[in-house]
């Protein structure tokens, strides 16, 4: 039987929560419903023919990232900031072809890992998140998308 389970389903199994970062999906809650999301998101970011994801290294960016990574075939590199210094795990190759992808974005999580990708030689093709959010309604110059907007995803809350 296929699965018919939607993102805003599997976003309320989940549950939105407070994080360091700001608002996140509990990605720890099932690894069906992060699937779920993961194939939304992946299809989303689909025409972008993105080659790498970029995500902020936390536990929730991490489970979804991947998700995602593997319906697309890409891989996953992760932002680190400490000391004021931004790093990512694994370089990024000139030219490839880079999502930032996130549970939700913040504007200055946002805008710093976008001018970095850039500034590695990475060429950013796309952002997206699960949740919406202001910040990445600003975005310009870039394709975006979220499956659930900043709204609806409210009543989600924990």
């Amino acid at each position: 039987m296929p699965n018919t389970t939607t993102p805003t389903s599997a976003l309320r199994a989940l549950g939105v929560e407070a994080d360091t970062y700001g608002p996140t999906v509990n990605t720890g809650g099932s690894p069906r419903h992060v699937e779920v999301l993961g194939r939304a998101l992946a299809e989303e970011l689909r025409a972008s023919n993105a080659e790498t994801l970029v995500i902020w290294s936390t536990p929730d960016e991490a489970v979804l990232a991947h998700a995602v990574a593997l319906q697309l075939g890409a891989t996953v590199r992760r932002a680190s900031e400490v000391e004021g210094i931004l790093t990512l795990d694994e370089p990024i190759a000139e030219g490839q072809r880079a999502a930032l992808v996130a549970t939700r974005w913040e504007g200055r999580w946002l805008a710093k890992l976008r001018e970095f990708v850039v500034g590695s030689g990475g060429e950013l093709v796309a952002a997206a998140a699960v949740v919406g959010s202001e910040a990445l309604d600003d975005v310009t110059g870039l394709p975006t998308a979220a499956l659930v907007q900043a709204h609806e995803a409210e009543e989600l809350r924990r």
